[in-house]
């Protein structure tokens, strides 16, 4: 549940993750309110308070002590109406409440009872109230839910506790079972009401239903192979899966797999791209923008350092921008003697474009991306004599990128192999490969190197 719980919360399932996460201690706790049923009697509360139990503790507090009922079996559940049901021993002298009978109006007094939490530990509380709008109507599954909205206070624990109507002989009755807060306004509590309570009630005539939540297919995945399943889903799979039932959780994340499983049967080549353990080619990356700073060495004399940021087409296609700024160190000479008089630097501003092509290969956790590049800029050239002040450059980069996946970036390191051609009035210190007759023209330069990268994508 724990480790669901986080990775879920990755995925973007925030609620589904919350919901999980009351499991990881000593488990969740509710509120309820005790009916009959054909001579039974029962605990009703939400299905969200249950989650997939199939048991569930019921504790009384009563004036003079405390009343446990350890290992009740949850009998009923109510998929769509979030309603459970969960049946007192026999020997239980609990009283029951029953339904409201009259007309559900605005205005209409009423109470909110239940255990919200209070330093930690669930707390008896009981608030007092009117109905603000008695008939809303939502969407929940296939079916609508009547919902009544009141002013009595409720909290995080209230869930599953009734809402009550006092009636003139000082006895009370079920409006409703409160559900939800809503937290973004004041003074807004929301029941469901006594309409669907009756519906539920009356399905308990039929057979026990029980979640199918095929706890052994999670036991085999851990939460972060089944975060690297939902990510290389497409972005309508993803979002049709978060759209999912929060209140079951664990459905949300057994529907990852079983779609897993379903398009690796329409396609066997996919096994290994939902597999984060086998090597294989990954033909959409997650993360497809990047920032790169590159650093090129020529032989320990001529170097450069740059930035590109650009994007990742389909994973194999790389293009972008790129500013450059070169370092050169030619020999000066004496113009009358010729003689050498030593290195001095020149330096140079670069812009310009890239694109190349590339083959992400999961290994592991990790990404191996063999890539090669080619790119072409110009700019200014601080020069050390009247032929200079302009230069172009292309690059042929061919090398290895390793990318280590975190949760919002991935973090790239490169090794490559730079072969550079460089054009200037310049007289650089390495010999042209080929040298212009006329001083006035550019002078073509081949340099070979090697190369770090470091960046991050996201």
């Amino acid at each position: 549940m724990s480790d669901y719980s986080l990775y879920m919360a990755r995925a973007g399932m925030q609620s589904a993750s919350r919901a999980l996460g009351a499991y990881k201690n000593e488990g969740t706790y509710g509120s309820g309110v005790v009916v009959t049923h054909e001579g039974n009697k029962y605990v009703l509360t939400n299905l969200h308070v249950i989650g997939y139990a199939k048991q569930a503790t019921l504790i009384f507090q009563l004036h003079e002590k405390t009343v446990r009922y350890p290992h009740c079996s949850v009998s009923h559940i109510g998929l769509s109406s979030d309603l459970a049901a969960i049946e007192l021993p026999a020997e239980s002298e609990m009283i029951a409440l029953p339904l409201y009978t009259g007309n559900i109006d605005d205005d209409l007094a009423i109470v909110a009872a239940g255990f919200p939490e209070l330093a930690g530990k669930p707390s008896w509380q009981l608030t007092r109230g009117s109905i603000s709008n008695a008939r809303v109507d939502i969407d929940n599954r296939d079916r609508a839910t009547r919902i009544i909205q009141h002013t009595a206070s409720i909290d995080p624990g209230s869930s599953g506790g009734p809402l009550l109507y006092k009636n003139e002989k000082g006895k009370y009755e079920i409006l409703g079972i409160n559900t939800w807060k809503a937290f973004y306004r004041e003074g807004v509590g929301l029941a469901i009401g006594k309409e669907d309570v009756e519906a539920f009630m009356g399905s308990m005539s039929a057979p026990s239903v029980h979640i199918d939540n095929a706890f052994e297919t999670l036991c085999t995945t851990s939460g972060e192979e089944w975060l690297y399943i939902f990510r290389h889903f497409p972005d309508s799979t993803q979002k049709s899966i978060k759209s999912m039932d929060w209140r079951l959780p664990l459905d949300q994340a057994i529907r990852v797999l079983v779609v897993r499983d379903s398009l690796i049967q329409s396609d066997s080549k996919k096994a290994k791209h939902y597999d984060n353990k086998a090597s294989h080619i990954i033909k959409d990356l997650d993360h497809r923008r990047h920032v790169r700073l590159v650093y090129d060495n020529y032989l320990g004399m001529n170097q450069q350092a740059g930035a590109q940021f650009g994007f990742e087409w389909l994973g194999y296609i790389a293009t972008g921008v790129q500013v450059t700024a070169l370092i050169a160190q030619p020999m000066t000479e004496d113009p009358v003697t010729g003689a050498k008089l030593g290195y001095e630097t020149r330096a140079g501003a670069m812009f310009g474009l890239y694109v190349g092509g590339q083959i992400p290969i999961a290994i592991g956790k990790h990404i191996l991306v063999p890539r090669i590049t080619q790119s072409a800029g110009a700019g200014p050239m601080k020069t050390g004599n009247i032929y200079g002040g302009f230069a172009i450059i292309t690059d042929t980069r061919a090398g290895l990128d390793w990318r280590i996946p975190f949760d919002p970036c991935d973090l790239i390191l490169g090794l490559h192999y730079d072969m550079n051609w460089l054009w200037t009035k310049d007289k650089l210190y390495k010999a042209p490969y080929k040298a212009a007759a006329d001083r006035e023209s550019f002078n073509q330069y081949l340099q070979h190197g090697i190369g770090l990268t470091i960046g991050i994508g996201w």
